[in-house]
């Protein structure tokens, strides 16, 4: 039978939570390890403010971000709709064709 072997110590489990940025590091040990681990991290928000006080207080308000799309055509959108409600049955061939190369495409693309 073989012992359980620990990859950390338990009594240092708090000082590595804040090495690796899941709690804040509280000197300067912990900051350079962590400014270490993620010197090649793109942080995408650099220039912008983030309101703690709205966050905790519960004021922040959402934004919903939606993503258009240009270029569709409004015949093969209610074909998909028909497929959603109806299921695979009545519908069109060439719908289920469309439907059939958009799913080889991306099983192509993996």
């Amino acid at each position: 039978m073989s012992k359980d072997k620990h990859i950390f110590n338990l009594d240092n489990l708090d000082e590595w939570l804040c090495s690796t940025g899941f709690l804040y590091p509280s000197n300067n040990i912990q900051l350079e390890r962590f400014n270490k681990l993620y010197k090649d991290y793109d942080f995408k928000l650099k220039d912008t403010k983030i309101d703690v006080d709205s966050i905790i207080n519960g004021t922040q308000k959402r934004t919903n971000v939606l993503k258009i799309i240009e270029d569709f055509n409004e015949s093969e959108i209610s074909g998909l709709k028909m497929a959603a409600r109806n299921g695979i049955e009545n519908l069109p061939k060439d719908i289920i064709d469309k439907m059939y190369n958009k799913h080889r495409k991306n099983n192509d693309k993996e």
